[in-house]
C-alpha cells in the first residue's frame, strides 16, 4: 500500500493545522513556541491517523481523506462506547461508576481562569475628555 500525502486533500491539512497552530480553540499555547509545538502535534496526528482503517479505505478508494478532527472525535466515541460496554459487565456497574466519579474529581481539577478581571486593578474608569466631548455632541 502506498500512501502519498500529497494525494490527501490540502484543505484537510489546512483545516487541521488551524486547530493546533493557535488559530482555533484547540490551541494549547498561542505564542510562537505554541504554534511550533502545535504544528508538530498536528503533523504527528496526520501521520498516525493516515493509518486509521477508515482513512486507509478512503484513500485506497480514491475518496477525499477524513479530517484529523473527525477521526479523533470518532475514536473518542469508540473508546467511550467500549468503556460503557466494559462497565456494564461489572456485577454492580453503579458502584463502579461512582468509584470512577471520585477518581475523576481527583484527577481533573478545575483551574481559575486568568482571562477574567475579577480581583484585578482596572485602573482609571472615568471617561477621557475626548470621550466626554464626543458624547456631548
Amino acid at each position: 500500500m502506498s500512501l502519498n500525502y500529497a494525494e490527501t486533500s490540502s484543505e484537510v491539512s489546512f483545516e487541521d493545522w488551524k486547530l493546533y497552530e493557535g488559530w482555533g480553540r484547540e490551541a494549547k499555547q498561542l505564542d510562537e513556541e505554541g504554534s511550533n509545538r502545535g504544528l508538530i502535534l498536528s503533523l504527528l496526528f496526520d501521520h498516525c491517523l493516515l493509518l486509521h482503517p477508515e482513512q486507509i479505505a478512503r484513500i485506497e478508494s480514491k475518496l477525499p481523506a477524513y479530517t484529523v478532527g473527525s477521526l479523533q472525535r470518532k475514536s473518542q466515541m469508540d473508546v467511550l462506547l467500549e468503556f460503557i460496554t466494559s462497565l456494564l459487565e461489572f456485577p454492580d456497574p453503579g458502584d463502579k461508576l461512582k468509584e470512577l466519579g471520585e477518581l475523576i474529581k481527583d484527577v481533573f481539577q478545575l483551574m481559575p481562569s486568568g482571562k477574567h478581571m475579577i480581583g484585578r486593578d482596572l485602573g482609571r474608569l472615568e471617561p477621557t475628555p475626548s470621550l466626554k466631548y464626543c458624547s456631548a455632541g
